[in-house]
Parts: structure tokens; sequence; C-alpha cells
């Protein structure tokens, strides 16, 4: 018989760790006082005060546990997202009365699963389905739920799972189809996993359930995440596990894999979960986004269902700051991974990708980082080359463009790549064109002159400068791996290598700023001359080779700058302010751009 129950969690939290405060001062007490009375003997007045101590510690200790117990009913009965005061009509009225009902609950399944190994008949396993009925309504209760899986035992749970499988789901060895995953999660097999879900996340589970990731089959271990929302460690190990496993493991290696499809959809709905998955088991994770394991799937909506994971774990703001960029780092390095089946390989492209616009979606925080590893990679190898030269007074690297941990360890060349698989779709280059511009644009460059006697101004404008040449050639590189139209092609390289130049009006005061439509007429008069140089060179209507070609562009590009400076009436540059902005520009741009008019021109 159960009971109503109100109980407000935060208020019900306190009142437990202030419970364990005083428990943890009778505890320190304890000792000294009884050797004081033992020490004062009959002198001693307060004869029945240990005793009193003794009851006070074990009220307190009780009452922790059952008010600990019911808070975790309510939760797992209550929508996690109301506030305030959580009420709910209990199953039991006592850990006692839950433990005995699970028990007796538990014999009748035994019992009944017993017949069916005898008779293997439809009939039979509807009188095991009957027995399975009378857990609805308790496996919210974690003291149910731990003393039915310890009366079950591993073995009995897991062949419950499997049973129902061959009898209600065709026997599939490969994970729960979504039509039979509806049928398992109002049936049986939803039962058991909410049972599961109550015991474990609530630490009552001995370590003979923890030991049953390492060898319960893959289909049922899906199952159980799929069908009810496991904590967050068991999820991740039991993805961590089936992981590792060896390719095709599985009894019938070419079914569908619908276990792939059931752990990123349990990844969806945790995302918290996925976000530690991904920054915590980097091998693990890039087996999950490896394009092979996309493509041989046998299941299109896998793809679907991991993008989903990932746009929640990878969401600017959420979760842990440190954890999710850790997590980040994980995903370029494995899709820009120099074996990456994702550019270049033989599986084909991946034009229609809800991965690829997933990540170009969330990406924007991120540009920054990568801008920086590139710029400073470009830095360091000038010196490098200097030295290697013998230069006495070689170029010492900018620290303001070194990136920080743990951006650090990631290579400028995977970051291309990555850019590359995205740009493989349409929409995701789009919009990582739009970040980049909004990248730029935010820098807000006019607060600093490129010229003058203020150091800092112009150690702050050179640091922007960089970073802005920086992004647009990783853009550039990444864009030699997308399978567009000349004609596409020719519009992104136009827009890329405008990009740095694309805030040309926030170089002088504001009075003096090119009036909005003003500016866009000449980016846009300026952006078809350039895409009019590089139709011609794919088109081979001109006999310069793609070095001299990406001068030309480079050069129209610190035109551009200059003439926009004049015009705002800001003055013209001195000659060698000139060369100074045409060799910036050239050492940022000039590679990438004459790689990225080899790739498609000659």
């Amino acid at each position: 018989m159960g009971e109503l129950a109100g109980i407000d969690p935060l208020g019900a939290d306190k009142l437990i760790r202030q419970m364990e405060a005083g428990k943890d001062v009778l505890g320190r007490t304890r000792p000294g006082l009884e050797a004081a009375i033992a020490e004062a003997g009959p002198d001693w007045a307060g004869r029945m005060g240990v005793a009193t101590m003794h009851r006070t510690w074990a009220f307190f200790h009780e009452s922790q546990q059952d008010l600990r117990w019911r808070i975790d009913i309510l939760k797992r009965m209550v929508p996690a997202q109301q506030k305030g005061m959580l009420t709910a009509t209990l199953p039991f009225t006592s850990r006692t009365e839950a433990a005995q009902a699970a028990e007796e609950d538990a014999a009748a399944i035994t019992g009944a699963l017993k017949r069916h190994d005898e008779h293997l008949s439809q009939q039979s396993w509807s009188e095991v389905d009957k027995a399975m009925a009378a857990l609805r309504g308790r496996v919210d209760d974690p003291a149910y739920a731990t003393a039915l899986l310890a009366a079950l035992g591993p073995k009995a749970f897991q062949k419950l799972f499997r049973d129902w499988m061959t009898t209600q789901a065709g026997g599939d060895r490969r994970g729960l189809t979504p039509e039979a995953g509806k049928r398992a999660g109002t049936g049986s097999p939803g039962l058991l996993a909410r049972a599961f879900a109550s015991a474990e996340s609530s630490g009552r589970l001995g370590p003979e359930w923890q030991k049953m990731v390492e060898s319960a089959p893959s289909d049922i271990l899906t199952a159980l995440v799929r069908l009810a929302p496991q904590s967050g460690t068991f999820l991740n190990r039991v993805a961590a596990n089936l992981l590792n496993r060896p390719p095709n493991s599985d009894a019938f290696p070419t079914d569908p894999n619908w276990n792939l499809y059931n752990l990123a959809t349990a990844f969806a709905a945790n995302p918290e979960a996925f976000q530690r998955f991904l920054a915590e088991h980097p091998k693990e994770a890039g087996v999950l986004l490896d394009a092979y394991t996309i493509r041989s799937s046998g299941v299109p909506a896998y793809e679907a269902a991991l993008a989903q994971a990932l746009d929640g774990a990878l969401q600017p703001k959420f979760g842990s700051f440190e954890v999710q960029e850790r997590a980040w780092i994980v995903v370029i390095n494995s899709i820009g991974s120099v074996h990456s089946l994702w550019i270049g390989g033989s599986l084909g492209t991946f034009p229609d990708s809800p991965i690829s616009r997933v990540l170009a979606k969330n990406i924007g925080p991120v540009l920054d980082k990568l801008a920086r590893g590139q710029a400073d990679k470009r830095a360091q190898d000038a010196y490098k080359r200097a030295v290697a030269d013998g230069v006495e007074t070689p170029p010492l690297p900018p620290p303001y463009l070194a990136a920080r941990a743990p951006w650090d360890t990631v290579d400028p060349a995977v970051s291309a790549r990555f850019f590359g698989a995205l740009m493989q779709d349409s929409a995701a280059a789009a919009t990582l064109a739009k970040l980049g511009k909004e990248y730029v644009q935010q820098m807000d460059m006019g607060r600093f002159r490129p010229f003058g006697s203020d150091n800092y101004s112009t150690s702050a404008f050179y640091n922007y400068a960089a970073r802005a040449g920086a992004l647009a050639s990783l853009l550039l590189s990444g864009s030699t791996y997308a399978e567009w139209s000349d004609d596409q092609y020719a519009e992104w390289l136009a827009g890329s290598i405008l990009m740095p130049v694309d805030y040309l009006d926030q170089l002088v005061p504001v009075a003096g700023k090119i009036p909005g439509t003003g500016k866009a007429k000449m980016l846009d008069e300026i952006k078809d001359r350039l895409k009019k140089i590089i139709t011609d060179h794919m088109d081979g209507k001109t006999p310069e080779d793609a070095g001299t070609v990406a001068t030309r562009l480079v050069n129209m590009q610190v035109d551009a700058m200059i003439k926009s400076l004049k015009a705002a009436g800001h003055g013209g540059l001195t000659t060698d302010e000139h060369s100074t902005l045409r060799d910036a520009a050239m050492g940022r741009m000039l590679g990438a751009l004459t790689n990225a008019l080899k790739v498609r021109g000659g």
C-alpha cells in the first residue's frame, strides 16, 4: 500500500546535510565522552547521556536513509523540470515493504521463466509477461528495484531480454529496430530497464552488475540504455565497452547495426554524458564518428541520431567549458585525421550530412582557437626558416598568437581537413563562411591603427589581422576537399579572399565611415572581379599559373583596403606602409590560395 508524499528536494537535501553534520559531531564527541564517564565512575552525573547519543545518531542515520529513499523515488516519478515541491503517491510505505514485494515478484517471474523454458510456447511466454506486469508502478522505487535485481541476478535478467527479443522481435541480434523499441519500451524490457536505472543511478547495485557490461551481448546493453535514461556513468561505460569490441563481433555482422543507432539515441537524450564521453574517450568517439562506421552501419538514421547527439553536446555554453573544449578537439582530430575517410576516401563525399551542418552551426566559439593555431604555426615556420638560413635577427613569433592549452595540440593541417570535410555539404559551407565573416567583424579592428607611433595599437592590429588571415587560409585549404561546381568554387574563393578585409570601414573614425550601401557596392564589385579572374584561370582562359593568379588576387585584396581608406578620407598610406600591408597579406594567404587554385585549375 502506497502513501502520498510531498517533498522539496532542495530543502530535503539541506536537511540531510544538517543531519550528517550532527552525526559527525556526535561521532567525534562520543569516544571522549565515554572515556570521561569511565574515568569518573559513580561521580558522573549524566549516566544516560551515552545511550541518548547513540539513539540520536541512529535516528539521524535512519532518517537520512528514509528521506533519501523518498527523494530518489519522487525524482524518478516526477518530471525533472518541475521545481519546488514534488508530490506523488509512493508505491510502498517503507523500504522493508518494497524489498519484500520485490522478492515475491522476482520469485513469480523466475517460476514463469522456468516453465517457459520447458514449453517454449507463446502461451508460456504470456505467463512470463503476466508475472512481469506486477512491476508496473513499482520500478521507480530504488529499494524495490535493487531487491528485484538481486533476486533475479544478472543471468536471469539478461535471459528475460533475450527471450523477449526472440519471441517478440524476430530474434534480431544487432539491436532493436525503432518499431521493436517502441513495443519493448511499454513491455517487459522497458520495465527491466527502468528497474536497472533506479537501482544503478542510486548506487545500490553490486559489482556483479558492473561486470555485466563486459560480458552481456551488445543488443541487450544498447536496449538497456535506449529504453530508460540510465546514469551518464553507466551509459559511458556501455559505450566504451561496445566500441572496443572487435569489428563484426556480432553473430550476424551483415545485418543493419541498430546497436549504433540505439547508442546514439541514448546519447542524444543525455548530452552531458555524451560531452564527457567525447572528451574522455577519444579512441571510441573516433569509431562513432568514423566515415566507414556511418556508411557501413546499414542504418541511414544512425547519422541523423549521431548529429542530434553532437548538437546537444557541442552547443555553445552547454555543460562544462573545459570538457566541451576537449570534446571539440576529439571531434576535430577524428574527422580531420590524415587517415579520415570523410575526405579523399573511397567512400565518396558527404554532400547532405546532418553531422556537417550541426558541427558548422555550433563551431563559432571555436574558430578563434583554430585561427590562432594556424597564425602561430605560420609565425613559427617563418622563424625556423630564418634560423635555418642563418638570419641574425630572425622574426620572433608574437606571443599573442600562441594558442593556449589544450588547443596548442591541434595541428592546423588537421583543422583544414576538418573544415574540408564539413564543406562537402553546401549548407555547412555557407554556415562556415557566414561565421568566418562574423568572427572578423567582431574583432572590431577599428579600435587600432596599423601604423603610427603607438606600438600597442600596431601590435593589436596585426594580432587581429593575422588571425583573420589565418582563418581565411584554413578555409581556403579546406575548400580544396569540397566537390563543388566551378562557379560555386569561384564564388567561395572570392568570398574567402575578401573575408579579412570585410571590416574596411572599421579602420576609420565613425564620422568617416563608408556608408553601408557604398561599402557593400564596392565589395560586390571587387568580388565580381576576383571571381572572374578565378573562373578564367579554371577555364584555361589565361596562361598564368596558379601562383601568379594567387598573387594578383591577394594584391587586389590589399588594393581594396587602401582604396577604402582613401575613400573614407583617412589619408593615403606611404609606400613603405603599402609594402608592409602587401607582404603581410601575401604571407598569410598566398600559399593556401595558390594550392586552392592548383587543385581546381592546374
